[in-house]
């Protein structure tokens, strides 16, 4: 049985629950379910980590520190997009504008195509 359970920074323990019996011993296993949240980008994420009455609470919080670990890794590097320069934006805006005229056009013919191959 595990006690209190230590978690990294931004992670807090939210609950566990049984998850049902261990297939090979037969022991209960039980889902603890953590609640992280990264200050930096303001995000949040709930993870569950399976342990049976094998597995001892160390274990358990360096299952918990790593799954925390990598969450914040990629969700800071999702985050670390350059906003668009000015003339981005204009050639974005372009790019957005031909695909709704070519989407209309398209509405627009019978068969749903833009362009019709030409007679030889």
């Amino acid at each position: 049985m595990v006690s209190e359970l230590w978690t990294p920074t931004g992670a807090t323990d939210h609950s566990v629950a049984p998850a049902g019996a261990n297939a090979e011993t037969g022991e209960q296993v039980r889902s603890h379910t953590f609640r992280v949240s990264d200050p930096t980008t303001g995000k949040t994420q709930k993870f569950c980590i399976l342990a049976d009455d094998t597995t001892s609470q160390a274990h358990l919080e360096d299952m918990g520190a790593q799954a925390v670990d990598k969450w914040l890794s990629e969700v800071r590097q999702q985050d670390h997009k350059r906003p668009p320069t000015p003339e981005e934006r204009k050639e974005i805006g372009a790019i957005l504008n031909e695909i709704r005229t070519n989407n209309l056009k398209r509405r627009e013919s019978s068969t749903g195509k833009i362009y019709f191959r030409g007679r030889r």
